[in-house]
């Protein structure tokens, strides 16, 4: 966790230590690298929990080992916002920071590095595709759980320095989450937990103010 902590860390200033060289360009003009900053918010729904958990058993002792893919519809949401770096006309790269949610009581502080394609310039209305990874901090346990997105989105100029960019896009996130014995019934014991693995595939839908 430290270590991540300190790879997004280094993330940020490397970003913030670009400002001081990208001040002097005038964000207009096409090709010329700029800094921009924004907000995102979005409706996700978590689909699926493809997990492999083995355990003790609290009453007998023996080993438990259980492996399934478990069909769900869980809604949730998301809030961040980015700071991103524009150049060559058509790409950004960009630190993601927010808020989401996984599975039912399961949510954490995402952090991550995004890398964007505009099909055609990033200062004119148009498709993009963007590619996402990083992991999210629980708030409820120590433990870190990263991700990847994959997205496609629709940008659009509302004034000459403002844009709306709509999105819809695809998450997988990797999760240690306790596990939860109905015969007990409760929670199994950190203790007693030999192997706890989940993947969660998440459907995104997304809308964006990028400055």
């Amino acid at each position: 966790m430290n270590r991540l902590a300190r790879i997004a860390a280094a993330a940020a200033l490397l970003l913030l230590g670009l400002v001081p060289l990208l001040a002097g360009n005038p964000a207009g003009r096409e090709g010329r690298a700029r800094l921009s900053f924004g907000f995102e918010w979005g409706y996700d729904v978590t689909f699926a929990n493809i997990y492999h958990y083995n355990y003790l058993d609290p009453a007998e002792g023996f080993r438990v080992d259980k492996r399934d893919f478990k069909p769900m519809y869980y809604s949730n949401g998301h809030v961040e916002g980015h700071l991103t770096v524009l150049f060559a006309k058509r790409l950004g790269v960009g630190l993601h920071a927010g808020y989401a949610g996984i599975q039912q009581r399961t949510r954490f502080f995402p952090v991550s590095l995004r890398t964007t394609y505009f099909m055609d310039s990033y200062s004119s209305d148009g498709q993009f595709l963007f590619l996402e990874g990083g992991a999210g901090f629980h708030d409820s346990r120590k433990s870190v759980s990263p991700f990847g997105r994959l997205g496609y989105g629709y940008r659009i100029k509302l004034s000459r320095k403002i844009s709306m960019d709509l999105g819809a896009s695809l998450r997988v996130c990797h999760d240690h989450p306790p596990i939860y014995d109905s015969s007990i019934p409760g929670y199994i014991d950190k203790e007693n937990v030999r192997r706890s693995d989940a993947l969660y595939p998440a459907a995104m839908f997304s809308i964006g103010l990028d400055f």
